[in-house]
């Protein structure tokens, strides 16, 4: 039962972890409808300009990271940011939300206007914040290994992520700067691999770097997550199936009550078209996290060719990570 009296004050700082385009940040929405959780979207990503969000990263990705850091962590996260709250907003119990999706564009382009966001929007107690990032493998493998933190690793099947990925790069909104690096993090994390593709890199295309990167990010995340207590392993395609029971098992894993607003937010998603009824201002629709679960399950089976998704899974079929996923997922 919903107890919205009873305000969580202890500084719990939960994360949760994926590939690029592997519904992260859905699930980061969801976990954002709780009215006692703060939620940072992206912010060793969005915020690694500064300073302070820099040595936050370092710390935990160091070999010398220990549980008492973690609060540190926590009070460079707390503060509200337009770059790492992300709409829709929900009521909260630790902040006031007023006027907060409007001010989010303007806080976007004004610096004076950013801090007002900052003013009016922290969080005035201590709540449990969870934080949302992408491609950090190894932070999150570096806090099972030396914190007691609980993660959430999300996965999603190649083809659905190399199908949004590179419609998101043929459009100018996602980037391919990795594609760059490939040949030294495919050297680093499987040096057979890369042996074997050392004539082949000039014909690699975007597709194939695109599901090289998905095979050695989830290959790492996987090998963390898989026999770890404080990590949950949540399959993309049953998050979409099966939504009230994936995120009870989330906020359970969390220590989380499952809320009338979360349970009314994914109501609304699983309409047939989802209502307008939260704002995304100044969010491109690509990046929208307020699109029926069901629709999006197999999208990439109308987006992606035969021959593209057969050329996809000869990448990865003969991954462990891959037929692990494969199983827990149920992917035909």
């Amino acid at each position: 039962m919903e107890n919205k009296e009873k305000l969580l004050t202890n500084q719990n700082l939960m994360g949760i972890f994926g590939t690029n385009r592997s519904g992260s940040s859905w699930l980061g929405s969801i976990l954002n409808t709780h009215p006692q959780v703060a939620y940072r979207f992206e912010p060793f990503h969005r915020l690694k300009e500064y300073p302070a969000f820099c040595e936050a990263r370092e710390l935990l990705e160091s070999e010398q990271l220990t549980e008492s850091d973690l609060a540190k962590v926590y009070k460079i996260l707390l503060p509200a940011h337009p770059k790492i709250d992300r709409p829709p907003f929900f009521p909260k119990i630790h902040e006031m939300t007023w006027g907060k999706t409007w001010l989010r564009p303007a806080g976007l382009q004004f610096k004076s206007l950013g801090y007002l966001f900052k003013k009016l929007y922290s969080p005035r107690n201590t709540p449990p914040l969870v934080f949302k990032e992408v491609t950090m493998e190894p932070m999150m493998q570096n806090l099972l290994a030396r914190t007691t933190m609980k993660v959430v690793y999300l996965v999603r099947h190649p083809c659905g992520v190399v199908a949004s990925t590179v419609e998101g790069q043929r459009a100018g909104v996602m980037p391919i700067g990795r594609h760059t690096v490939l040949d030294k993090l495919l050297i680093k994390h499987d040096p057979v691999l890369a042996e074997r593709l050392t004539t082949q890199w000039d014909k690699l295309g975007a597709l194939d770097k695109e599901t090289l990167l998905w095979r050695l990010d989830v290959e790492q995340g996987i090998a963390a997550a898989k026999s770890h207590p404080n990590a949950l392993i949540v399959i993309y395609e049953n998050l979409c199936q099966r939504p009230e029971e994936l995120t009870r098992q989330v906020f359970e894993h969390f220590k989380l009550d499952l809320t009338a607003q979360t349970l009314s937010f994914l109501e609304n998603l699983s309409r047939e078209p989802p209502p307008r009824g939260w704002r995304e201002i100044g969010i491109n629709s690509y990046f929208s996290v307020v699109r029926n679960p069901a629709a999006m399950k197999n999208k990439w089976k109308q987006q992606m060719s035969a021959v593209d998704q057969q050329r996809v899974l000869g990448w990865v079929a003969d991954s462990e990570a891959f037929q692990y996923c494969a199983n827990l997922g149920r992917w035909d």
